[in-house]
């Protein structure tokens, strides 16, 4: 079985619910699901948060991805992660691949824990919708793959006062309530 370089996820597989552009139904889908065991999700790419919604319990319009952030690569290229229990992002902040960026949740329109990704190319909407697998460095298709990770270092605790014990599944680290406390301020 081939494993998959990436820095989505720091486990040793990962699962992919929902293909891009359709569902195993045929419908529509505008990106590629991911479910990591540990539900923790980390940035494919560098560059800078240009949008940071924060989920107002919708599940129609910006609301439906729930909590998510689209970030800027530069050259007109963006990508979004969204569904993720709590917003910790700000408009502005840079992010570098392998960074913590969130917690799988079931924010906006879900139906199960997971990680919406999109790519887009040549603007900042949906209209520039491309194939995320390339940039996500999984195949585009349901299944179970293994993966390696592939960014400079091993992902950290992301940005908070360094090393702690595992909160253990459906946990959210202390270091993480603390920056959404702060975000509320």
């Amino acid at each position: 079985m081939p494993v998959y370089p990436q820095s989505i996820t720091d486990q040793s597989t990962i699962f992919e619910s929902a293909g891009y552009p359709a569902y195993s139904d045929g419908s529509y889908h505008g990106g590629i699901d991911t479910v990591h065991n540990n539900r923790l999700a980390y940035a494919p790419a560098s560059g800078t948060v240009v949008t940071a919604h924060v989920w107002q319990g919708g599940t129609e319009g910006s609301d439906s991805w729930g909590n998510y952030i689209v970030v800027d690569m530069g050259n007109g290229s963006y990508w979004l992660a969204a569904h993720f229990t709590a917003q910790t992002h700000t408009v502005g902040e840079q992010i570098t691949k392998g960074d913590l960026i969130g917690t799988q949740g079931e924010t906006g329109n879900v139906t199960g824990i997971h990680t919406h990704w999109e790519y887009w190319v040549g603007g900042q909407s949906t209209a520039y919708r491309q194939d995320p697998s390339p940039l996500l460095g999984i195949p585009n298709g349901r299944g179970t793959y293994q993966v390696s990770w592939d960014a400079t270092d091993p992902p950290g605790p992301g940005p908070g006062p360094g090393p702690g014990p595992d909160p253990g599944p459906g946990n959210i680290p202390v270091w993480l309530l603390f920056k959404i406390a702060n975000n509320r301020r």
